[in-house]
């Protein structure tokens, strides 16, 4: 009979979320992962099949199902799960229709609840245009996998295609199981000569007093608003800008990704008056090459508090940025340690999510995925746009949701950004429901702004900045 497992340490924060958002059912707060890919070329379906259920008995957390919900959870790994691959032939309707029905099967994935009690908790989908071209549609529940375990399922089930067709050797086995998995994380968020108690000391000291905190200016939902629906905003540096960017950065002795950092912080701060900001970003949580080979849920969030000043020059925002990133990534600990250090009452006010944690959130999206090669086969990254089948109704509207969760969804929904991978630009993402347009055309005008005056003169102090008419929320935040 399988063992019952507690928790691996990178999925403590992601379970917190997800039981604050809905404590009954932390599946339906819609929490995935998504990966879609295009196939070119000769598909053997019998073939494919075959590699994905390898890549299911290769990995563990595509076996695995809660056996315990609720604040101690517990999980189990079954020994068989069947690949739940299903096959959708749309290569009869014309290209519309069949764009269409994609981006309807990539809605559903988003949308459906998972139980977490039910194995397997993910989805896929193979969609057939035509003989030659067909679309592969992968869900997962954000407890089993996180952005880089798609990269890695995609190279895995190539991998194992290519062995079903003779072409190259079966993949050894990882050698691996969840529990020595979740020893793994524990080893690589306590390595360093850090102890447990010297890095919860680190949270305590940068962290308290905590005070949830709405940012941005946050209408009330109205009952029929969909809370769990995100549309993404694009937005795109000036050439210029881009050009001086890393040149900037290697001046400053920091990355590329810092300074954009501390140009929002600094936006942050200018326009919601407040000295002191605390941005929430993740890494990747991957530090050996072995955690790199693994499908699994490994990111770690950590929180940045920052001080800009507004009579200080912004290359001084920028050192601040490095200093709290580089000493966040050497502390990053379990967030219920975390947790406890701020809030020594955290066992007691259980589900805390650590949204408490920041005022808003800010990373880098994942390295662009490589396309691949089967025997005959041309594997590329492909966008999706998900959209609902006319008349389908949303899946969680705020009148379904408790009084006391309402805060959580909301501050779910508040803008975010996310950093292209060659910081040219990226996306703003958020509840259209809730943040209106005009807040995040704003904020994006007044970004914009703010990385061209910090590329351009980082001797400039944010009191002296001349911003555009944005996304001013001085008089609608909430202390």
């Amino acid at each position: 009979m399988p063992t019952t497992l507690p928790l691996a340490p990178s999925q403590q924060m992601m379970w917190e979320f997800m039981t604050a958002l809905d404590p009954a059912r932390p599946g339906d707060a819609r929490l995935v992962v998504v990966e879609f890919r295009r196939l070119r070329g000769t598909l053997r379906v019998d073939v494919l099949r075959q590699a994905m259920q390898d890549v299911v008995d290769r990995h563990d957390a595509l076996r695995m199902r809660f056996a315990r919900i609720g604040a101690e959870p517990a999980v189990t790994i079954l020994p068989h799960v069947d690949s739940p691959l299903e096959y959708v032939d749309v290569s009869g309707l014309h290209p519309a229709r069949q764009q269409a029905r994609v981006e309807q099967i990539a809605y559903a994935h988003r949308n459906d609840a998972f139980d977490p009690g039910r194995a397997p908790l993910w989805r896929a989908a193979l969609v057939r245009l035509s003989a030659t071209e067909h679309v592969l549609a992968l869900c997962f529940f954000h407890m089993v996998s996180d952005g880089w375990s798609c990269r890695v399922f995609v190279e895995d089930l190539c991998h194992a295609y290519a062995a079903r067709l003779g072409a190259v050797d079966p993949q050894p086995p990882l050698g691996v199981d969840f529990a020595a998995l979740a020893a793994l994380q524990e080893a690589e968020l306590s390595g360093g000569g850090i102890d447990a108690a010297t890095r919860a000391e680190y949270w305590r000291d940068r962290l308290r007093p905590v005070q949830p905190y709405q940012l941005f200016p946050a209408r009330a939902p109205d009952p029929d608003v969909a809370l769990s629906a995100e549309v993404a905003t694009r937005f795109a540096f000036p050439p210029e800008v881009t050009a001086r960017l890393r040149p900037v950065a290697r001046r400053a002795r920091t990355s590329p990704y810092v300074l954009l950092l501390a140009a929002y912080l600094v936006l942050l701060a200018t326009r919601a008056g407040r000295s002191r900001v605390v941005l929430g970003t993740t890494t990747l949580g991957r530090e050996s090459p072995l955690s790199r080979r693994l499908i699994g849920q490994f990111t770690n969030n950590v929180y940045l508090p920052v001080t800009v000043a507004p009579d200080a020059p912004m290359r001084e925002v920028v050192a601040a940025a490095h200093a709290a990133l580089a000493g966040a990534v050497d502390h990053a600990t379990p967030y219920h340690r975390v947790a406890r250090a701020v809030r020594p009452d955290f066992p007691r006010v259980r589900p805390w999510p650590d949204n408490h944690l920041f005022d808003a959130w800010f990373q880098s999206a994942a390295s662009a995925s490589p396309v691949l090669h089967c025997p005959g086969l041309r594997i590329e990254p492909l966008d999706v746009t998900a959209r609902p089948a006319p008349g389908t109704p949303p899946p969680v509207v705020a009148a379904d949701v408790p009084p006391d969760c309402l805060p959580v969804w909301v501050k779910r929904g508040s803008p975010i950004v996310v950093l292209d991978d060659d910081r040219a630009g990226g996306v703003v993402i958020r509840n259209r429901g809730v943040f209106g347009d005009d807040l995040v055309r704003g904020l994006i005008d007044d970004y914009v702004a703010v990385v061209s005056a910090l590329v351009a003169d980082p001797d400039l102090t944010p009191g002296r900045l001349r911003l555009p008419h944005g996304a001013c929320f001085l008089d609608h935040a909430i202390g």
